[in-house]
């Protein structure tokens, strides 16, 4: 199971560079290899909740971050000083206008409440003017702008025997790699990466307890998004009537 600790990319990379069989796997290759890797088993848990500070919306538009994976929620406030509090600002939902992007500046356009929608790295929404502030999930780096992944021993490992799999699958298609070799290799890597798959996936107890709450509620929780989904794990509580 995850335990929420990461260590930078580039480590794997460099130890399986050191590697005597892979002499001539470039930097670029491994990691090429080791994203797409991450991107298989989804690894989920590599990523950062991230909340911005408020953006300025200019004619209804304003620029998504660059490290946008994909967005969890946006809130409208009136000033870029204001009190960035949960319980402040006012919760914009996601369009189901078909002919927003073509509207969302026209005047005389009349929008169902508070909306947005996204295309091509900006954000558009209902409101001309003002700030957003925008809950994501997005890409974790260390200092040099290296992708971060679990320090977890399933995934480093899995990660090892992936990137040694994809560069060596040629040579041996060629001839140049021994069959036992190469099926020993293979092998590693399907167990270490069905391991690591379901190490990553695999919630822990608070996890798991607060999607149950989510998923056990009597009385359907229809203001979740007016109040930011704040108590949208907890434990539903019901009075008795007596």
């Amino acid at each position: 199971m995850y335990n929420g600790k990461t260590l930078s990319l580039s480590s794997i990379v460099w130890k399986v560079m050191k590697n005597p069989m892979v002499s001539d796997l470039s930097y670029e290759e491994a990691a090429e290899f080791a994203l797409e890797f991450i991107r298989l088993i989804g690894a989920p848990l590599v990523f950062s909740d991230i909340i911005t500070e408020p953006i300025e919306l200019n004619m209804y538009k304003a620029r998504l971050p660059d490290d946008l994976l994909y967005i969890k929620g946006v809130k409208y406030i009136k000033g870029d000083c204001d009190d960035n509090m949960l319980e402040n600002g006012i919760s914009l939902s996601h369009a189901t206008d078909i002919y927003h992007s073509g509207n969302y500046n026209n005047s005389n356009n009349q929008f169902q409440g508070f909306t947005y929608m996204v295309d091509k790295g900006v954000i558009k929404t209902s409101l001309e003017d003002g700030f957003i502030v925008i809950s994501y999930k997005g890409l974790s780096v260390d200092e040099n702008g290296y992708p971060l992944i679990p320090d977890d021993e399933t995934f480093k490992i899995g990660l090892e025997y992936y990137i040694l799999h994809r560069y060596l699958e040629p040579m041996y298609l060629m001839g140049k790699i021994t069959d036992k070799a190469f099926n020993y290799i293979e092998q590693k890597r399907h167990f270490y990466t069905a391991r690591a798959n379901n190490s990553l996936q695999m919630p822990d107890i608070d996890h798991m307890e607060a999607i149950m709450n989510s998923l056990n509620r009597i009385i359907i929780n229809d203001t979740a998004q007016k109040d930011f989904f704040r108590a949208h794990g907890s434990k539903e509580i019901i009075k008795p009537f007596k």
